[in-house]
């Protein structure tokens, strides 16, 4: 991994822990067309089962009953938004953000070739337990590319993660751990001035859970990136059970997890804009700045 822009820190920069709606947006060369909203709705019924089309007008929407919403004045069905196809602005990824897009060969040539993108998100949909809701989106992200063959691309903003098309339908997780393969990305940076390293994880804070943070110096940023994706993973099938103070299991210079290797995890803000709470793990000999040396016995993955 390597990246040679430097970057200013926005510390005013505000963003929600928590997202109310999260965002995916196809990317195409031309301007699509949409298919019929009955051909939408049957395409979700085959998906999820029974469906109802809640509007069709400039945004198409649908209740899915398969995911029911428990609020204050009753009980009602998470929906699905597509919007309609409209001009895409290669501004819309910023240099930061486009330096962490460590899927593509050539992320600059990539986006170059989209001129048209269309939104996707859930809606009335945050009030699901989390894994649901990841089962809706990644559900309707899949249906979605299946009506526009000629999507070629996915850029979800919560995650900062830009993907091909065939990427995203070869998505090798399985089940509920679908969502983390465009949900969640790990991010790199190097420190200017010094040999430290931070990484993270992007997207674990809008489903409701927290990211994960590591600031460290002679470790393989390669074996970190698996280490980070797997903690992430860890921590989304088990609700996030690890408290302050308690230690996982950490790696071996050949980044292989261990048992026998145990670093702290503590709570705090994250070091790398957006702001919102981490898991910032100590990671033993590797760790950079200053740390909290103690901690207790907590849990494995």
């Amino acid at each position: 991994m390597a990246e040679d822009q430097v970057f200013q820190q926005d510390l005013d920069q505000e963003m929600p822990d928590f997202h109310k709606l999260i965002w995916m947006q196809l990317l195409f060369r031309e301007a699509p067309e949409r298919p019929s909203p009955q051909a939408v709705q049957d395409a979700l019924a085959e998906r999820f089962g029974e469906v109802d089309t809640v509007s069709t007008g400039g945004i198409y929407s649908y209740a899915v009953r398969r995911f029911p919403v428990e609020y204050n004045n009753g009980t009602v069905p998470a929906q699905v938004l597509m919007g309609e196809p409209a001009p895409f602005s290669q501004d819309k990824l910023d240099a930061f953000q486009r330096s962490q897009l460590w899927d593509l060969e050539d992320k600059d040539s990539f986006l170059a070739q989209f001129h048209y993108g269309m939104l996707l998100s859930d809606f009335m949909a945050s009030g699901l337990p989390y894994k649901e809701r990841c089962q809706l989106l990644t559900g309707w992200l899949e249906t979605a590319l299946a009506l526009f063959p000629t999507a070629i691309g996915v850029w979800v903003p919560s995650s900062g993660k830009l993907l091909e098309r065939e990427k995203v339908l070869n998505n090798p997780l399985k089940g509920e751990d679908r969502f983390l393969w465009f949900g969640v990305n790990v991010r790199f940076f190097n420190i200017q001035d010094s040999d430290d390293m931070v990484m993270d994880t992007l997207g674990m804070y809008a489903i409701g859970l927290p990211d994960v943070q590591l600031h460290f110096h002679g470790l393989d940023p390669n074996a970190a990136v698996n280490y980070l994706y797997n903690i992430a993973s860890y921590l989304y099938d088990n609700d996030a059970p690890v408290k302050s103070g308690e230690t996982i299991d950490g790696v071996d210079p050949s980044g292989t997890i261990r048992q026998d290797i145990q670093w702290t995890c503590q709570y705090e803000k994250a070091l790398i804009q957006p702001p919102r709470e981490v898991m910032d793990i100590c990671p033993g000999p590797y760790a950079a700045g200053r740390r909290n040396p103690g901690g207790k016995k907590g849990k494995k993955f």
